[in-house]
């Protein structure tokens, strides 16, 4: 098969009501709908033009059911990167998307190689949230997880758009089974490489994360206090 007809495969993964498909929906459609459906596989599949060759990438949404096991671990070892979504409303979607992170870790060697972006979803119900941002951030470094993070808001297009940005910024810094998103895309939700504010931003976000165990978590305060300063600006790890 010549490379120009490879497929190359985003699974989306997270526990059912965390807002994957609406994720997928306001990224690929510029839509979104608050009436719940429960998903058990749907497939997006969508053409790149990548220096001048077709590339074919498929956005696998999975099913939150635990009833799907073996769906969800053929869709782990398909895989070529990861989108892994817990609701910041949700101690339970986040504990078991840390299990998401471990199974994919048993079922690909090469775990460390596979762009990845974990989400924290519903950042517009923050009166509601029970996953603190800083939660995640001590999980990804005790974890030594390499991927990104973002919260994001698909009701309110917050930061939706970024999860595909630090997809792309992982191809671009090497990750090789990425190809397909080193590109800007056709539609007007452009995957636009020309925007050095935004790289410098995410680089800067990085660089202030690369910091000790001790002054991570000095940053942390317990959940019942609302008054923690949240950035604007969420962190990818490099």
């Amino acid at each position: 098969m010549a490379d120009t007809d490879q497929r190359h495969r985003v699974v989306v993964l997270g526990t059912g009501k965390v807002g994957k498909t609406c994720i997928l929906r306001r990224f690929l459609f510029n839509t979104y709908n608050e009436d719940y459906k429960e998903t058990v596989e749907d497939l997006y599949c969508r053409d790149y033009n990548v220096r001048g060759s077709c590339m074919k990438v498929d956005l696998l949404d999975t099913a939150g059911n635990l009833a799907f096991p073996a769906m969800r671990r053929l869709s782990i070892t398909t895989a070529h990167a990861f989108i892994l979504v817990y609701s910041i409303t949700s101690q339970q979607s986040f504990e078991e998307m840390k299990k998401l992170w471990t199974q994919i870790k048993e079922e690909r060697s090469n775990y460390q190689e596979l762009p990845c972006v974990i989400v924290g979803s519903m950042t517009d119900l923050e009166n509601s949230r029970q996953v603190e941002k800083f939660d995640t951030l001590n999980w990804i470094y005790d974890e030594g997880f390499s991927g990104a993070f973002v919260e994001v808001s698909a009701k309110e297009d917050e930061n939706v758009e970024d999860i595909f940005r630090l997809l792309l910024d992982q191809s671009r810094g090497g990750a090789r089974y990425m190809g397909p998103l080193s590109m800007r895309r056709r539609s007007a939700n452009s995957l636009d490489e020309s925007e050095p504010e935004k790289w410098e931003e995410w680089d800067h976000d990085a660089k202030n994360f690369n910091r000790s165990r001790s002054l991570v978590r000095r940053g942390s305060k317990p959940k019942v206090k609302r008054a923690r300063r949240h950035d604007k600006n969420d962190c990818r790890v490099s």
